[in-house]
């Protein structure tokens, strides 16, 4: 009897065990969603999700053409052993024109064996853009390869703001604005002729100044030596009768 107990336990364990291995190896059985990636999963880490983003030429050497975005997509759904079509439109929101301001790969796919990609998008620095700004809308459409259900959700219910998933805004310009690493309060108000002339006079890469501070060449011993250095080039050039001054007509100063 105690033998027919242990044996009826052991079956009833072993039938456990092949429907949990049943359950855990359940196939995918929905449709492949594309999506722009950005929307779910941040570009950098500890970053925010985003469905738009923008940048600026005004740092880049003159020798700078164009730009390439990559812009991220994924797949919801089973990875492919062949490249699979991706139907891309641009909306008639778009202020960009294609061939004129951007171009697109004539074919945009998912690459065999990826469950993410990206869709190259290439940007020209038109002399427009030293006065405006252009926003190139996309759209990820339904196609033979994927559906597109995931439209968008709700990220803020106060403001009723969204996040779309299949909807994405790439802006772009020439214009100089003030960039994240120029301290007001050790380099004064922005003007673009002072700061391309604190780049040339200590040999300073623009770009440095596209991040915050703290970053490299922006800690704050760094920027009090710019800032110190600054202050003794007008002084002396003042001194020896070449006042520097800004565009405006303004005397050019560093707190």
């Amino acid at each position: 009897m105690k033998k027919i107990l242990i044996l009826g336990i052991t079956f009833l364990s072993l039938l456990g065990i092949t429907s949990c291995e049943k359950e855990e190896i359940e196939a995918y059985s929905s449709t492949d969603n594309i999506y722009f990636s950005p929307s779910v999963y941040p570009l950098i880490t500890n970053g925010t999700l985003i469905d738009s983003t923008g940048f600026s030429f005004s740092l880049d050497p003159a020798t700078i053409k164009e730009r390439v975005y990559l812009l991220p997509v994924r797949v919801q759904g089973k990875v492919s052993d062949v490249d699979r079509k991706i139907k891309l439109t641009v909306d008639p929101a778009s202020t960009a024109v294609a061939g004129t301001n951007f171009s697109l790969p004539e074919n945009i796919v998912m690459r065999a064996g990826r469950a993410v990609d990206t869709i190259p998008i290439t940007v020209y620095r038109t002399a427009d853009l030293k006065n405006k700004s252009l926003t190139l809308v996309l759209n990820l459409e339904e196609n033979e390869s994927f559906t597109t259900n995931m439209k968008s959700r709700v990220v803020n219910v106060l403001t009723g703001k969204t996040l779309s998933f299949i909807n994405f805004e790439l802006s772009f310009t020439d214009q100089l604005t003030q960039p994240k690493g120029w301290v007001v309060g050790f380099f004064g108000t922005f003007s673009a002729k002072k700061f391309f002339l604190m780049c040339e006079l200590m040999d300073l890469d623009p770009m440095m100044f596209n991040q915050q501070t703290g970053g490299v060449g922006l800690t704050v011993p760094d920027v009090q030596y710019y800032q110190s250095f600054m202050k003794r080039y007008l002084a002396d050039q003042k001194a020896s009768g070449n006042t520097i001054y800004e565009d405006n007509g303004t005397e050019m100063i560093f707190p």
